[in-house]
């Protein structure tokens, strides 16, 4: 099946610091920018591809206050999720979206009016980091991001294997590739 509906959009917040607090329980931090190099090497030869530079994805860091996590010491993990305005999800959507290097315009700003996510990447170097990604994916998903809908791009056959595990579905349209998984919370759900 593949999804090409028009989506009526919500906008809702999300506290950083909540959302920081949250993944610490499952061994994730934000990375600092020696962490982000060190997990950028490694999930690119994973996936055998390049990804954004760490300058790119500490500045949409910066701005959306949640985007940039791993996990392990060294380093064996890497998260990459991108809170999306508006704006940013009508472009992942019809194309124009630039993931290594996304318009300010498309990013949420410090957790105000998300209207969805993508996600860069998610790669582990161990099992142990794997299941962490996998478990915090699934998670946080149900806590805190039900009402927003998550694209991500499938890069390789384990990821695009991955991503329909994890309920997501083709997107037929806006960037190559493209998966969805759409919200399965409201607004009202959430809060109550």
């Amino acid at each position: 099946m593949n999804a090409t509906q028009a989506r009526n959009r919500a906008r809702a917040d999300i506290e950083p610091e909540v959302l920081a607090a949250r993944a610490r329980d499952f061994g994730f931090r934000l990375a600092d920018r020696d962490e982000l190099q060190a997990a950028i090497s490694m999930a690119e030869s994973l996936i055998d591809g390049k990804l954004a530079s760490v300058d790119a994805i500490s500045a949409m860091n910066v701005q959306t206050g949640m985007t940039a996590w791993v996990t392990g010491d060294p380093v064996d993990g890497i998260f990459l999720t991108i809170p999306l305005s508006a704006e940013g999800e009508a472009a992942v959507r019809n194309g124009s979206y630039v993931p290594a290097a996304p318009s300010s315009e498309h990013l949420a700003t410090q957790g105000k009016d998300i209207a969805a996510f993508y996600v860069g990447v998610y790669a582990g170097s161990s099992r142990e980091a794997r299941k962490k990604i996998m478990t915090a994916s699934a998670v946080l998903r149900v806590e805190m991001f039900g009402v927003f809908p998550a694209y991500a791009r499938g890069a390789t056959e384990d990821g695009r294997r991955s991503m329909l595990s994890l309920g997501f579905q083709a997107f037929e349209g806006g960037l190559p590739d493209l998966f969805i998984q759409p919200p399965f919370q409201t607004v009202l759900d959430q809060t109550s």
